[in-house]
Formats: C-alpha cells, structure tokens, sequence
C-alpha cells in the first residue's frame, strides 16, 4: 500500500510538472500582453518612436488583433498536429519574434511583429486550457485549468515589475530602455520551446486520432496504473460514441447544428462580457489610468506592479474556489462586485478627482476589482471555454469562442486611450454596465460543469437546444 501511495504521488507530480511547463505559454500570454504598459511611455518619446494616443493603441492592440486570428488556427493546427508539437513551435515563434520586437527598426516593424507575436499568444490561449483539461482528472480538472490564468497573471507581474526596474533605473538617461522591455519576451518562449520536450501528448488527442495504445502510454505517465486503464476505457467509450454520431471529422458545416451553434454563442459572449468588463484596461494601460487619477508618472510605474502581486493573489484565489464554489457561482460573484468597483472608481472621477484621497481611492478600488477579477472572470471564462465543447469540436470550437474573446480585447485595447484621453475615468461607467449584463447573461445561459466529466456537459447542451 506505501508503495502505491508513492507512485500515485509521483504520477501526481510529474502530472503538475507537466501543468507548470505547458504553462509556461501562459507566461508569454501574459508577457506580451501586458509589457506595454509601462514600455507605451518610453516608445512615445519623440526621440524613440513618438506615438500619437491613436498609435499608442494601434501598437497595443495590434498583438491582441494576431492573437484573434490565432486562436482561430492554433486550435485546428492542434487537432492536426498534436499539442505538444504544436506548443513547441509556438514557442519558437515567441522566442524569435520577442527578440524581433526589441529590435524593431520602425512602428511599423513593431506592429507587425506585434501582430505576429499575437497569433502565437492567440493560439496558446485556446491551446493550453484545452491541453491542461485533458490532461487532468476530471475531479482537479479547475484546479489545473485555472493554473493558466495564475500564469498569466504570473507572466504580467514579472513584466510589470522588470518594467518598473528598468525605466526607473535607466529610462531617465536611455529611452531606448522600451526594446530591452520588449525584447525578454524571448525568455519564457525558450522555455517553452524546450521544455515541452519532456512533456506527454495529450491521451485525448492521441484517443481521437486512433491510437489508444500511444494513449494509454500517455496516461500511465501522469495516472498510477489503474486510473490510466480506466480512464482509457472512457476515451474509448467516448471515442466511439462520436463515431456513431458521425464518422466524419468535424468541420464548419457541423457548427449549422443548433446544439452546437448555442454552445458557441455561450462561449463566445463569456468571452466579449469578460473582456467587457474591463480588466486590460487595467493590466494594458495602469500606468496612465494611476496618472490620470492624480499619481506623478514614476510612482504609478511602480504602484502598478501592485496590479500584477493583486493579479496574482486572484488567481491563486481562483485555483482554489473554482472547484469548491463552482462556475456559475464565481462567475456571479465576480460581475456583481467588478461592476460595484469600477462604478466607484467612475464616482471619484465625476466627483472627487481633484482631491488629496482620490489618487489612493482610485488604487486602493483598482486593486480589489483586479482580485475579483482574476479570482473570478478570469479563470472561470478560459475554464468553460475548454469543458463546454464535445472532444470532436473542441479545436474549431474553442477557435471561435477564442477569436471572438480576442477580438473583444482588440476593441478595448484599441479604443481606451481614446476614451481615457477624452472621459478619464468616466470610461468604467461603460465596463460596470457590461458587468451588470454579464451577470444577466450567466443567469440565463451558463450551466455549472463543477465536477460535471466532459462528455455530460455534452448532454447539457443537446437536451436543451437539440429539438
């Protein structure tokens, strides 16, 4: 019996080495989103770049407009290729085009690379919730996917606190210091690019293709012997019901059926009403949003690695409830008291801006939203995304609902400069209304998959739209 209880423990933690390393594209996710905000200031320089607020977004959202387009193909690609094959290459593609955006000898180099590096960062966001899901026991299966957006989360940190260094130590006398920024982007690509070589394929992907014998090789690598034999026969099971239903691949003429068409429209509003409610506003542009609240712009370069420790605390938050609490609960949750944060913040800006106390309401308010957020929107919208399509749809499935989350992130990317330039902080005014929708919007249409296998979430959505 010790002997068993070894190995389970040590199935189990090469299980969450494997997490942590397919993580790592998590990390660039977001590095690259977030290494703007605070790099945005140096490029704008008239001796560097000399960005308009109009070109401050183009170049911020540039990456978010590839990382819509990515996750469209990155998902199919995966289908095709396998998982970890293909986040092998994307980490190429961050290891190259990191360094090509430190390097970039115009802002027009620099969007395209931008965008680019975007289709790289699209596809590990649609990739790596679907790889940690089906790697993982259907009982930890939140616990694992939500370990995607602590790395997000982890990479904006790490990004946030080496831009602080870097521009306070040297920007003051080299405002070339933003291609330094931009540049160790290349570093978590690295990492991913090789240590998805110790990595297994997923037993899902290896079970939809066929090769069952490769799958449970899979499986006894991350399961004890008699979960891999079991949890085989499943894939089987579910593998061959598939087939009876259909014995062709699936394609873009199976997404005419309605069952199939409402599981994508679930998706993909989780995703416009996540983004909607504000958060990149916050991780893509804190530094302006701390100034325009009445911070000197130093402080608020440093006051905005707060945001990244705070991110981090809501996602670890997040890890531990979204199994506890379930889906639909959180999801409720985090709209209620996101909207309730950013209609403050709003109040301060109509009422009080010009106070001593607004700058430190302002930051006190920004970060408890951002805990929520994190702990709650976040994890929860990446974690339906990868459970709520069937295992033969999940790659073009989640490409969609993926594409629609990332082009909802370009908007926001693209328009708050403007809006902050133009409103100030009478812009949350908008995101808390977008809360107060999204919490309608999970009422009505989400279901709660805590603990739910992923072949009866299936049963859900034909029961319900399948007539």
């Amino acid at each position: 019996m010790q002997n068993q209880n070894i190995k389970e423990n040590t199935h189990h933690g090469y299980l969450t080495l494997v997490a942590w390393i397919s993580c790592m594209g998590a990390v660039c996710f977001g590095f690259n989103t977030a290494v703007v905000n605070g790099a945005l200031d140096f490029m704008a320089k008239p001796s560097q770049l000399n960005l308009t607020p109009w070109a401050q977004g183009v170049v911020s959202s540039g990456l978010t407009l590839g990382a819509a387009f990515g996750a469209v193909f990155g998902a199919p690609l995966s289908d095709k290729l396998g998982r970890k094959k293909t986040m092998i290459w994307l980490g190429v593609i961050f290891t190259i085009f990191g360094l090509g955006c430190g390097l970039a000898p115009s802002t027009s180099w620099l969007i395209i690379f931008r965008f680019i590096m975007g289709l790289a960062v699209g596809a590990v966001s649609a990739l790596v919730p679907v790889y940690l899901a089906e790697i993982s026991p259907a009982a930890e299966r939140g616990k694992y996917v939500s370990m995607n957006q602590l790395m997000i989360v982890g990479g904006q940190f790490l990004v946030f606190a080496i831009n602080a260094i870097l521009g306070n130590v040297y920007g003051a006398h080299d405002a070339a210091i933003w291609r330094v920024m931009l540049g160790l982007a290349a570093v978590p690509g690295v990492l991913l690019w090789l240590g998805m070589y110790a990595a297994p394929e997923s037993p899902t992907w290896y079970a939809n293709h066929g090769m069952f014998g490769q799958a449970l090789a899979s499986l006894q690598r991350i399961r004890s012997k008699a979960q891999a034999e079991a949890e085989l026969i499943d894939l089987k099971n579910n593998v061959k019901k598939e087939q009876q239903e259909n014995s062709e691949k699936a394609s873009w003429k199976d997404f005419k059926k309605n069952w199939i068409i409402q599981i994508v429209i679930t998706g993909a509003m989780l995703g416009v009403f996540q983004q909607f409610a504000g958060i990149n506003s916050v991780m893509y542009y804190g530094t302006k949003i701390l100034t325009s609240s009445g911070f000197g712009a130093n402080t608020a370069l440093y006051l905005n690695i707060a945001n990244g420790i705070f991110s981090i605390v809501g996602a670890i938050v997040g890890m531990f409830t979204v199994d506890r609490l379930g889906r639909k609960p959180l999801l409720l949750i985090g709209y209620i008291f996101c909207a309730i944060a950013l209609i403050s913040v709003a109040l301060v800006g109509t009422f009080a801006l010009n106070t001593a106390w607004a700058p430190y309401f302002v930051l006190v308010v920004l970060l408890v939203y951002i805990v929520i957020d994190q702990g709650t929107l976040g994890p929860v919208t990446w974690l339906l995304n990868s459970e709520i399509f069937p295992n033969r749809y999940r790659g073009l499935g989640t490409g969609i609902t993926i594409f629609v989350l990332w082009f909802a992130n370009f908007i926001v990317g693209l328009v708050f400069p403007q809006l902050l330039a133009t409103i100030g902080l009478y812009s949350f005014y908008i995101f808390a209304a977008c809360c107060l929708l999204g919490a309608w919007f999970v009422i009505v249409r989400v279901p709660e998959t805590k603990g739910v296998p992923l072949s009866e979430i299936e049963k859900f959505f034909r029961s319900r739209y399948d007539k």
